[in-house]
């Protein structure tokens, strides 16, 4: 009886610090580890690092999506370890570290370069730097939004297999919840005792520009003028934002809205804080790819007022309508966070096929076609049949 060979698969990606490719490169990580798999993790660290370790991936310091001169290094070492470690596929999840591997590749002998699979989280900017994410045997987009956004990025006679592998809601810890008003909530008041007695809402994601955080606090103002009494969260790393936090926080001041809001920072308690809140938004300037902070509080049950573009529009079309808002419009955010306040809710379950585990089961699944797809087809080219394809 033959068994199946073992796949040792490799991912790569700049940093294991905190994201959503970071998380879907971890618990990808795990899935495969699970069904038996070998798994390598490229980057140059982080605090995730350790969480690879349990989930039984091996991490490998590689600073392979970091511009600078030691990038040539990177190839060089990616081109060693390939070699060394016999890799059966490669999971590319950033734009840089996809460069790197394609050179590496050239230093090979295509008989043992390895499959290669594009993950595509963004929306990346037009132009020859990106198109780099279609030069893959199989191109994975996270979402109809992104599978749209790479046709457009093509040129004419550019061909690759897209697939679309939506990202996964863990639903066993983003259960369905809200709203709960004990716990957390009086947890959160008796640390800021400034929140008592308000409506919370909630802007997840990393303090960054771009991110919605103006638009916010322009929302607390239109809020307070309508009489309504609100305190906003965003949680998310603060660390080397400091400059962009004072900018916000004189807006905030300027606004009257200063005691209204807070930054607690980086927290590992979401679910309980999404159920614990009243709206959770989606304000980003730009489209989003697919925004896994709404999947997950849509998850948990809470209402999400969001800018109808990107991944967050795909999401709440499907799900909460009632939510969506043209981008930019701040009087029809004002009335839809408004109506969500006055009883909106998600209404029906989760989509299934939006959950970690069926992400994770076509992912695995996946994999494993196409390197036995790849071993078929040098054994073709061995026995020198036609069919054996040029994957590189």
């Amino acid at each position: 009886m033959n068994r199946r060979k073992r796949m040792t698969v490799l991912q790569l990606i700049p940093a294991m610090d905190s994201g959503g490719a970071e998380y879907c490169v971890l618990e990808q990580s795990r899935a495969l580890v699970e069904a038996g798999q070998r798994v390598l993790v490229g980057s140059a660290g982080g605090r995730l690092e350790s969480q690879l370790r349990l989930v039984g991936a091996e991490p490998i310091r590689l600073a392979c999506g970091r511009k600078s001169l030691s990038w040539l290094g990177a190839v060089l070492r990616l081109r060693g370890l390939l070699l060394r470690e016999c890799v059966d596929v490669v999971d590319v999840h950033s734009r840089l570290p996809a460069w790197c591997l394609r050179w590496a590749l050239r230093l090979l002998p295509r008989e043992r370069r390895p499959v290669v699979v594009h993950t595509v989280h963004g929306l990346n900017s037009r132009g020859w730097y990106s198109r780099v994410m279609l030069r893959a045997d199989v191109v994975v987009a996270v979402s109809e939004s992104v599978r749209r956004h790479l046709e457009g990025l093509s040129v004419q006679g550019e061909q690759c297999r897209v697939q679309v592998i939506s990202r996964g809601v863990d639903c066993q810890r983003y259960r369905r919840m809200w709203p709960s008003l004990v716990g957390w909530r009086a947890e959160f008041v008796r640390q800021y005792p400034a929140a008592a007695g308000r409506f919370l809402l909630l802007l997840p994601g990393r303090v960054v520009r771009g991110k919605g955080h103006v638009d916010l606090i322009r929302l607390l103002s239109d809020l307070c003028r309508a009489g309504v009494e609100v305190h906003a969260i965003c949680p998310g790393s603060l660390l080397g934002r400091e400059r962009y936090l004072e900018e916000l926080l004189r807006l905030a001041t300027e606004s009257g809205v200063a005691g209204r809001l807070t930054f607690p920072g980086i927290r590992d308690d979401l679910p309980e804080i999404y159920a614990g809140v009243d709206v959770v938004l989606s304000l980003s300037v730009h489209p989003e790819s697919f925004s896994l902070t709404t999947a997950e509080a849509l998850a948990v049950g809470v209402p999400v007022v969001g800018y109808d573009h990107g991944g967050v529009g795909e999401l709440l079309r499907r799900i909460f309508p009632g939510g969506l808002v043209l981008p930019g419009d701040r009087q029809e955010l004002l009335q839809r966070v408004l109506w969500a306040l006055r009883g909106g809710a998600v209404r029906g379950e989760f989509p299934g096929e939006l959950g970690l585990g069926e992400m994770l089961r076509k992912t695995v699944e996946l994999y494993e076609k196409i390197v036995s797809d790849h071993h078929r087809a040098g054994e073709f080219a061995a026995a020198g049949e036609p069919g054996a394809a040029d994957l590189h």
